[in-house]
C-alpha cells in the first residue's frame, strides 16, 4: 500500500469511527432549567427555538424544567435549589439579578447562562469580568441602564417642551432609575418617580400621582412587573394623554407606545440559546465571554403621535428603524 493510499485508508477509517460518536452526540438527551421572576419569561421562545436549531429539541432530546417566582423574588432561592436537585445540565437565569444571585448563592457547579436585562452583571457581582467570566457562569448583558440614558436624550429631542419625566420604579429598576436621573440632570429635565412596592401594583394611583405632579411624559423602565401589565399601563397612559417611551423591541408587541429604543430582543435572547448549546456541546462557560448586543432599534408610532397631537420632527423620523403608521 502506497503512502497516499495508506493516508486515504486512515482518513476513511477515522471517519467510520467518528460517525457513531457524532450520532451519539446528536442523540444525547439533556435537561435544562429556566429560572424566572415572572410567569412566562420573554427569553423562553427564542432560546428554545435556537436550541432546536442547534439540535436540542424539547420533547425529543431536551427536557425543560420551568420555575417561576410569579413576581415574588423571595421564592427564587427555593426554586433555584429545585432546579439543582432536578440535576439540570444547565440553568438559565432570566431577566433580573435576583434569579442569577439565587443560583450563584446555591454554590452549584451546574453551568449558568444569565440574560441580564435590568442590571450590570459586573457591578452586581455575578461575574468579575465580561471577557473572562470564569467559574461556571456566562451569558448576555443587555446594558439596559445605559440605554435608559439614551432614551432620555431621545425624549428631550422629540418633546423639547417636556420638562417633567414620570418614571415608575420598583425593586427591579434601581440601576435604570439612577441612569435616568443622571441623564436628566445633564439635560436639565426633572425625574418624577412613582415607587411601586407591593404586587399587583396599583397603576391607577400611580397615574393619579403623575397627574397631580403635572408630568409631561412617562419613561417606562424595564421591569417584569411592568412588562406583564403593559397593556394596562398603555390604556391608562392614553387616558391621561401621556406619551410613553419604552425599551427593547419586546415591549412593542401589541401595544401602541409612542417611542421605543433598545435592543432587538429576539436576536439577543437567541444568542443566549447559542451560548447554552455551546456549553451543552462541551465548552467551558467560564471561557465564553459575556456578550453585549451591537444592534439597537429606534421605533416611532405615528398613530399614537397623531392621537396625542404630537408632530414628529422629520429629522427624528428619518432616523427611526421602525415607523408604525
Amino acid at each position: 500500500m502506497g503512502q497516499l493510499e495508506r493516508r486515504q485508508f486512515l482518513l476513511a477509517a477515522s471517519g467510520i469511527i467518528a460517525a457513531p460518536r457524532i450520532a451519539l452526540a446528536q442523540k444525547r438527551s439533556v435537561r435544562i432549567g429556566l429560572l424566572s421572576p415572572r410567569r412566562r419569561s420573554v427569553i423562553q421562545q427564542p432560546v428554545l427555538k435556537r436550541l432546536a436549531e442547534r439540535g436540542f429539541v424539547e420533547g425529543k432530546n431536551l427536557v425543560v424544567e420551568y420555575r417561576s417566582a410569579d413576581g415574588v423574588v423571595e421564592r427564587l432561592p427555593r426554586l433555584a435549589r429545585e432546579l439543582i436537585e432536578a440535576k439540570c445540565d444547565l440553568i438559565f437565569a432570566a431577566g433580573t439579578v435576583h434569579a442569577a444571585r439565587a443560583l450563584i448563592d446555591a454554590k452549584s457547579a451546574i453551568p449558568i447562562v444569565f440574560v441580564a436585562i435590568d442590571y450590570d452583571p459586573v457591578r452586581a457581582g455575578i461575574v468579575s469580568d465580561l471577557r473572562r467570566p470564569g467559574g461556571n457562569v456566562t451569558g448576555i448583558h443587555l446594558s439596559t441602564p445605559a440605554l435608559v440614558a439614551k432614551r432620555v436624550e431621545l425624549l428631550r429631542e422629540l418633546l423639547p417642551r417636556a420638562r417633567r419625566y414620570f418614571v415608575f420604579t420598583d425593586r427591579f429598576t434601581k440601576e435604570q432609575l439612577d441612569s435616568a436621573q443622571r441623564a436628566a440632570e445633564q439635560l436639565r429635565v426633572e425625574i418624577i418617580p412613582a415607587v411601586l412596592e407591593k404586587p399587583p401594583y396599583d397603576f391607577d394611583s400611580a397615574f393619579e400621582h403623575g397627574r397631580k405632579a403635572e408630568v409631561d411624559v412617562l419613561l417606562l423602565l424595564t421591569s417584569p412587573a411592568f412588562f406583564d401589565r403593559r397593556e394596562t399601563i398603555y390604556e391608562l397612559a392614553m387616558k391621561h394623554r401621556l406619551p410613553v417611551s419604552v425599551g427593547s423591541s419586546a415591549w412593542w408587541s401589541g401595544v401602541g407606545w409612542l417611542v421605543g429604543y433598545g435592543v432587538i430582543a429576539d436576536k439577543s435572547y437567541s444568542r443566549a440559546g447559542d451560548i447554552a448549546a455551546s456549553i451543552l456541546e462541551g465548552k467551558n462557560p467560564g471561557e465564553i465571554p459575556v456578550e453585549q448586543p451591537t444592534e439597537f432599534e429606534f421605533g416611532i408610532n405615528l398613530k399614537t403621535a397623531k392621537a396625542l397631537g404630537i408632530t414628529i420632527p422629520q429629522a427624528i423620523l428619518v432616523r427611526a428603524d421602525r415607523v408604525i403608521e
